[in-house]
């Protein structure tokens, strides 16, 4: 597998997969070349399709082909590994590693969560992934951010508890929008 740019974004079925095994076989080398990325916007094509299959495969088994609920798990798919990055982005800056743009951050969000996402569909998986992703995730801040793999896995860390205290703390907002707009 070659680096490459933005201009060459086309994913093709097969280069999907070769990404998709490329990141679980050999997480370290693909992450070096992701490092060498210009853009993101084939992790984000890769990030979609991950989505897609993931949401198609979830509606079809278990949400009785819900389109509203296939729609906000899309968006899920998507926001998730964006928010995730951000966090991520802003603890890469608060070590001093400000250097890093947030579109690689993003690319290494992108890259583990759609290879994860072909199979946390299957029920009983999902919580087993999380754990591979959040490797996942410390691989490619090891290798795209050049940060330490002790400090690589503190921001996985410190993300994952971020994003859980701001869903924590947005759920009242959430429910009062609710009631209001019922």
């Amino acid at each position: 597998m070659k680096a490459t740019c933005a201009a060459d974004a086309r994913m093709g079925i097969r280069e999907y997969f070769d990404v998709i095994f490329h990141v679980m076989r050999s997480p370290a080398r693909h992450f070096e070349q992701v490092a060498l990325e210009s853009g993101s916007r084939r992790a984000l094509f890769f990030l979609m399709i991950s989505g897609i299959f993931y949401c198609s495969v979830s509606m079809t088994y278990f949400f009785e082909n819900s389109l509203a609920m296939g729609v906000v798990m899309m968006v899920n798919a998507v926001l998730m590994p964006a928010l995730g990055a951000a966090f991520s982005f802003i603890l890469l800056g608060m070590t001093g590693q400000g250097k890093v743009p947030y579109g690689k951050v993003f690319n290494v969000y992108a890259y583990a969560s759609g290879a994860v996402m072909v199979i946390s569909w299957i029920p009983g998986l999902a919580i087993v992934m999380e754990p591979v992703r959040a490797v996942l995730v410390g691989v490619g801040l090891f290798k795209v951010a050049e940060v330490s793999k002790l400090k690589a896995a503190v921001i996985v860390a410190t993300t994952a508890f971020l994003l859980l205290v701001f869903f924590w703390a947005a759920a009242p907002l959430v429910l009062e929008l609710r009631a209001v707009f019922l």
